[in-house]
């Protein structure tokens, strides 16, 4: 078969910088090559992300046409993936309720164009013009992401028979982020007085892209007296919207903030940093989870991993493509990037890949190496045409476990992304830690199995990120939640240390904030194990990103102490929270859709605000004083409202959607929560008082009076008034 740009033909098309989410029009001129194109035969031109095309409406958005200059009869229309996603953006292949099939991942979606009545000839053109405008259109928007490498990816079929082949050197446009809508401040959550570390200030369009036309002169500002800040800086060209601030010191002890703000107006706080009078172990970011253009994603290996670092500002990442798509060439340069990166210290890589086996042989997990030269075990090579070590391939995955038996330089942590992990292969030898949460969804069904099934195992988070902006993941398109972060407590920044930590399961995760979490039990961290003949007294620290809702002690699946510092002490500080969650299946469309409302009777609606909606397009509105209306969607992850009541005895409200309806007293509410099962996987409805103020740093003892004998596992669950959430791994205590 012969595949170059003589046979196949060529393509020009579109340059330069466009910003994102705006309109534009792009013209692909393709050339046939010396093959031509059947009657019958066919041409595809994919792009990720974006307004899906249309040829039915001149004056609609999206319109796009097609001609030539041969006589031929073309039809033409947008091949949509077979999935179920978001309605945001109106995403390119991307339809709601979609069932055709698509074209091959990553380019799940393409404008095909069908010749007919006629053939077309090499050296003829066929000119495809994307959003239209000759007739009214305002042309077609681009994705909400940016993108260094937007391509215009052309496939030809010459001889109609559903086979498509891929063009040398198709066109691309290069996306970029819009003007600033927020400044960002990041800065390590433990620092020693006195002793000198980096905060990065990034600049987010609306979109949460960093801005690249963001020339801001941005100022600091602390609580702390001999805090040494950075000067008034300006921003340039070369920030892309992100800049690194080096020797900034503070020197009292206790929980610090650093803020930030510009000549504009902008301004922010950081995350919490916890000033220690004295070294010990510290808490390091992470996001060890995501890909890019070279599997399912986009942007380059170098592209995600200096975001991850530069913008991110986190300690530690990964690059977890799925191992049916790494070719040997690849894998190579997989592992010449991450020793490029690798910058004790600094900023700590590791290798790994995503063992991608179907779910009935294993499913999704991620595979990390401690050392920088090491094989690939694939569970199969279904997207790679030259198999050239196919005897290297491992599936099931318990096969994988044979290879790796005795070995402690690899460990593996099962996940939710496309498949689910599945625990029938679960294998202590090779298995420290667990994933929770990621840019897929909240999954916290998965936790409490493992938990079920007595797995002893710790929580983390990440973003699986697909838009080369791992540790900055928002939701867009199928994916339903912000990406998450793995906090991880070690003696430095560096590989061994961060792996020792990973087996020792000091480690735990959040929705993608840097709350500080720090529970320990006689001295042991969370992730340790002892034993003890007395009554066990779980320790607990937190410093929220922002207000606390809920702190919940678990042992194994079961919440044995909900703390009370959100209790209304009376009516007027009394809110009602009413909140949703759950996810609809394991695997692919995770999502419930929860659109309804709800009603008063017999009392009025004082006053109301939205609790952890995701989407700009989905929240509440007020109706009346006795309704409101919200359009909703779960991931696993709670979306929900909290409530100003004026009600009596008498009062009743009723909840309605499509996953349950159900009538409640509000006089009958306390701070213990009415929970309504709706489903399966965490799909329920939650009522509950909280108070309407409640603070963003929270310690307190639990002590376990009723702790059975044996194995007890204890963790923590914290969400704040934001919807984030944080998972500390569990301490195991064998009491005796």
């Amino acid at each position: 078969m012969r595949t170059d740009n003589e046979w196949l033909g060529s393509a020009e098309g579109p340059s330069g910088s466009f910003v994102v989410n705006s309109y534009g029009t792009f013209k692909v001129v393709y050339t046939v090559g010396k093959y031509g194109i059947d009657d019958g035969g066919s041409i595809r031109i994919a792009r990720r992300g974006g307004m899906r095309p249309q040829v039915n409406d001149p004056k609609a958005p999206g319109y796009t046409t097609i001609s030539s200059e041969r006589k031929v009869r073309f039809i033409a229309d947008s091949i949509p993936v077979s999935r179920i996603t978001s309605r945001q953006d109106g995403l390119f292949g991307s339809p709601v309720g979609s069932v055709r099939a698509g074209h091959i991942r990553p380019f799940w979606g393409a404008f095909q164009v069908d010749v007919r009545d006629g053939s077309l000839y090499e050296g003829d053109q066929v000119v495809v013009t994307f959003g239209d405008t000759s007739q009214g259109s305002p042309g077609i928007r681009l994705k909400a992401t940016r993108e260094a490498e937007h391509l215009f990816k052309v496939f030809v079929d010459p001889f109609g028979t559903g086979l498509f082949k891929p063009i040398h050197d198709s066109p691309y446009i290069t996306i970029i982020g819009d003007e600033a809508k927020e400044v960002q401040v990041v800065g390590p959550s433990q620092v020693t007085a006195g002793s000198s570390f980096s905060i990065t200030v990034r600049a987010l369009d609306a979109g949460h892209n960093r801005s690249d036309p963001y020339r801001g002169k941005v100022s600091f500002d602390s609580e702390d007296p001999g805090a040494k800040l950075p000067e008034t800086y300006g921003f340039k060209e070369e920030d892309v919207g992100a800049h690194l601030f080096t020797d900034v010191t503070l020197s009292k002890p206790g929980l610090q903030r650093i803020a930030v703000k510009d000549d504009s107006g902008l301004h922010a706080v950081s995350n919490p940093i916890r000033v220690l009078e004295e070294p010990g172990l510290m808490l390091y970011w992470g996001d060890m989870h995501g890909q890019t253009k070279e599997t399912v994603g986009t942007g380059s290996v170098p592209e995600y991993l200096s975001f991850v670092r530069d913008v991110a500002a986190l300690d530690f990442s990964g690059w977890q493509g799925n191992d049916f798509q790494v070719t040997v060439e690849l894998w190579e340069h997989i592992k010449d990037q991450i020793k490029k990166y690798h910058e004790p210290g600094r900023f700590v890589t590791f290798l790994g890949y995503e063992w991608s086996g179907l779910t009935p042989g294993g499913g999704d997990h991620n595979i990390y190496y401690l050392g920088d030269d090491e094989p690939i075990h694939r569970s199969d090579q279904w997207l790679i045409e030259d198999k050239v070590d196919p005897e290297t391939d491992r599936y099931p995955i318990s096969e994988l476990w044979e290879t790796f038996k005795g070995r402690r330089d690899v460990l593996a942590v099962p996940h939710v992304g496309g498949r689910h992990a599945n625990f029938d292969f679960y294998d202590p030898e090779h298995i420290p830690l667990i994933e929770v949460h990621s840019n897929h969804g909240t999954f916290e069904w998965f936790l409490e199995e493992a938990m079920r099934r007595r797995m002893k195992v710790g929580f983390i988070a990440a973003s699986d990120d697909h838009s080369s902006r791992p540790g900055l993941t928002y939701p867009s398109g199928g994916m339903t939640t912000r990406g998450g972060y793995t906090g991880v407590y070690a003696k430095d920044l560096t590989r061994e240390a961060l792996w020792e930590a990973f087996w020792a399961r000091r480690a735990y995760g959040t929705s993608g904030e840097r709350i500080i979490v720090h529970v320990e039990s006689d001295g042991h961290l969370m992730g340790e194990e002892y034993s003890t003949s007395k009554a066990p007294e779980i320790n607990v620290k937190i410093a929220g990103t922002s207000a606390l809702h809920e702190v919940e002690v678990k042992n194994w699946e079961k919440t044995i102490h909900r703390h009370t510092f959100a209790e209304p002490a009376d009516e007027s500080e009394k809110l009602f929270k009413v909140e949703w969650s759950g996810a609809r299946v394991r695997s692919r469309p995770k999502v419930v859709t929860w659109n309804g409302g709800l009603t008063v009777k017999d009392g009025s609606i004082v006053d109301y605000r939205e609790f952890a909606f995701d989407y700009s397009y989905q929240g509440v509105e007020k109706v009346s004083d006795q309704e409101l209306n919200w359009t909703s969607s779960t991931g696993g992850d709670p979306d929900g409202v909290l409530l100003k009541l004026e009600y009596d005895e008498a009062t009743e409200v009723t909840f309605e959607t499509e996953p349950v309806t159900f009538t409640f007293r509000p006089a009958e509410i306390g701070y213990e929560p009415k929970v309504v099962e709706a489903g399966e996987l965490n799909q329920r409805v939650k009522v509950s008082t909280v108070k309407d103020e409640t603070p963003d740093t929270l310690e307190f003892s639990f002590k376990d009076q009723s702790a059975a004998k044996g194995l007890n596992a204890y963790w923590v669950r914290i969400v704040q008034a934001d919807g984030a959430m944080a998972w500390s791994s569990p301490i195991f205590i064998d009491c005796t």
